[in-house]
C-alpha cells in the first residue's frame, strides 16, 4: 500500500506575484486613505477624535507634521520610560484645556480644617501632599486657611490617572486666586488677579427719623452709611443734632467684576444739610497715597476727636452739674453723656490714643480709659465686653472699635457713659470746641481745586431721590 503524501496546507495559500501586487496596492491605498482622513479631521478641529489613531503611527511621521497641536518636534524634549515631557511655555492654558478636560471637585473649608486633612480628603497621595506643602512662601495662604474659603481641585479625567492632581485653585478674595499647576517636575504657583471695573454712582436722601433709616431708604449699604456718618462725625452729633427734613447727597464708587457688582468702594464727595447749614466734604489723595476729606476751601474735615463714640444711638442723659441718679435716687453731678443703644452695639474711640486703663471700675462696671496727646482723656463705661486684644498700653486709632454697649456696674439699661477730660477737668463733649487738624498743604491746593470743582458741580446737580443711580 502506497504511503499517502502529507498535505502541505501552506502551499494552498501561496500567492502568485500578481496576487501579491494586488494586496500591496490595496495596503498602500488604505494607508494613504487613513493619512488623508487624519489630515481632513485635523483641518476641521476634530483632533481629539484622531489622537488615539495618530499615536499608533510611527514617531517619524508625527515629527514631520509641524502643525500638530498634540505632539510636535517642538514640544518633545525627552522620551524615556514611555513618558513624553513637554515644554510648558509652548502650550498655553487654553490649549492645555483643549488637550485634557479636568474633573473638578469643590471643597468649602470648615472650622478645624487644615491643608493636610483636605488634601488627603480629596484623595491625594503622600508624595503630592509633600510637594505642595513645600512649594515655599507662595503657598502660605494654603497653610492659613479660613472657614468658608473655597478650594477647587482639578483631576485628570483619564481612568489610568484619575487621582492625579492637575490644578488647585484657592480663592483668596472675589478678585484674587492662588493657582497651583502640575508640571513635569512637580508643581508651580501663581497669583491670578482679575481686573476690577470702577463705576461712579450717587444717592440722595431726606431725614425723617435717623441717618441710618434714611440711608437704607435710599438703598445705601450699611458700609456707606457708616462712612457718611464718620466723614461728618466731627461736626455733627448724629444722636443729637439731626432734624427732620435734613438732607444728604453722596457721590461714590462701585466695584464691578465681570459685569457684576461686588462691593461699594470710595466715597468721592458728600453733602449734608443740617438745620439749614450746608456741609460738604471732598475726598483727596496726595502724592504719598494718603486720602482724607476736605472742605471745598481745603480745610480738613478731620478733627482730633469725633463728637460721638456710638453711631445711631440716642442720648439718654446729658452732661449736668446736678442730676438725680436713677438707682441711688440722690442728686449728684453727671460729668458725662449717656448714649442708649442695644446691648452689643460697637463703641469706637473718639481719638487716637493709648489705653491707660481697662477693667472693672466701681459703679462704672467694665471701663476703658484712653489718654490722648498727654492732656486729653476719654472714659467709656458700662460695657458688656471689651474688643479682643484691648489691653493697657495698646495704641488705638480714631474710629477703632474698643468695646460693646452693656449695663455693667450701676446701670438701669444698656448704654454707654462717656466722659471727656482736659488736664483732668471734666468738659461737656457736646458743647466744647474740638481742636482742628491741619489744613491741606499749599503744594496740593492747585491740584485739589482742579479735582474738586467737577465734584461740587455734580453735587449741585443732584436732585433728592430715594434710590441711588449710576
Amino acid at each position: 500500500m502506497k504511503k499517502q503524501k502529507p498535505i502541505n496546507y501552506l502551499e494552498q495559500y501561496k500567492l502568485s506575484a500578481i496576487d501579491k501586487s494586488k494586496y500591496y496596492k490595496l495596503f498602500v491605498l488604505s494607508f494613504l486613505f487613513c493619512i488623508g482622513t487624519i489630515y481632513m479631521l485635523q483641518m476641521t478641529n476634530l483632533s481629539k477624535l484622531i489622537t488615539p489613531i495618530r499615536n499608533l503611527l510611527p514617531l517619524s511621521l508625527n515629527n514631520n507634521r509641524s502643525t500638530s497641536p498634540i505632539l510636535t518636534s517642538n514640544t518633545i524634549t525627552t522620551i524615556s520610560n514611555n513618558q513624553i515631557s513637554r515644554d510648558d511655555s509652548f502650550i498655553d492654558t487654553k490649549k492645555q484645556d483643549q488637550v485634557e478636560q479636568l474633573n473638578w471637585r469643590k471643597i468649602i473649608v470648615k472650622s478645624g480644617d487644615n491643608l493636610s486633612s483636605i488634601l488627603f480628603q480629596v484623595g491625594l497621595n503622600t508624595n503630592d501632599v509633600y510637594k505642595i506643602v513645600h512649594l515655599g512662601k507662595n503657598v502660605k495662604p494654603l497653610l492659613d486657611l479660613k472657614p468658608n474659603q473655597t478650594i477647587q481641585f482639578g483631576f485628570s479625567n483619564k481612568i489610568i490617572d484619575k487621582n492625579s492632581l492637575r490644578q488647585l485653585d484657592l480663592q483668596l478674595s472675589p478678585t484674587t486666586n492662588l493657582i497651583i499647576t502640575a508640571t513635569t517636575t512637580g508643581y508651580e504657583t501663581k497669583i491670578n488677579i482679575r481686573e476690577i471695573e470702577s463705576r461712579r454712582a450717587h444717592a440722595c436722601g431726606k431725614i425723617t427719623s435717623s441717618l441710618f433709616e434714611a440711608g437704607l431708604r435710599a438703598n445705601l449699604s450699611e458700609k456707606l452709611i457708616m462712612e457718611l456718618s464718620y466723614i461728618f462725625g466731627w461736626d455733627i452729633d448724629f444722636s443729637l443734632d439731626l432734624r427732620v427734613g435734613d438732607r444728604f447727597k453722596l457721590i461714590y464708587e462701585e466695584s464691578y467684576l465681570e459685569g457684576n457688582k461686588i462691593t461699594d468702594s470710595n466715597v468721592l464727595a458728600a453733602e449734608i444739610t443740617n438745620r439749614g447749614k450746608i456741609l460738604r466734604a471732598i475726598r483727596y489723595t496726595d502724592d504719598t497715597g494718603v486720602s482724607n476729606f476736605y472742605t471745598p476751601n481745603g480745610e480738613s474735615m478731620h478733627r482730633t476727636f469725633i463728637r460721638s463714640p456710638v453711631n445711631f444711638s440716642y442720648i439718654s442723659s446729658k452732661f449736668s452739674p446736678k442730676r438725680k441718679h436713677p438707682i441711688l435716687q440722690t442728686k449728684r453731678p453727671h460729668r458725662g453723656v449717656d448714649y442708649a443703644a442695644p446691648k452689643g452695639t460697637p463703641i469706637i474711640a473718639t481719638g487716637d490714643g493709648k489705653v491707660s486703663f481697662v477693667g472693672i471700675k466701681g459703679s462704672y462696671g467694665r471701663t476703658i480709659i484712653l489718654i490722648h496727646a498727654g492732656k486729653y482723656t476719654t472714659l467709656y463705661a458700662h460695657m458688656s465686653k471689651y474688643k479682643n486684644g484691648i489691653e493697657q498700653g495698646k495704641r488705638i486709632k480714631q474710629g477703632d472699635i474698643i468695646g460693646y454697649i452693656g449695663k455693667s456696674g450701676l446701670a438701669t439699661g444698656p448704654h454707654l457713659h462717656y466722659e471727656f477730660r482736659v488736664n483732668g477737668i471734666h468738659r461737656n463733649p457736646l458743647s466744647m470746641t474740638l481742636p482742628k487738624s491741619k489744613p491741606l498743604l499749599k503744594k496740593y491746593l492747585s491740584d485739589f481745586k482742579s479735582k474738586m470743582r467737577p465734584l461740587v458741580i455734580s453735587l449741585d446737580k443732584l436732585k433728592d431721590t430715594t434710590s441711588p443711580s449710576n
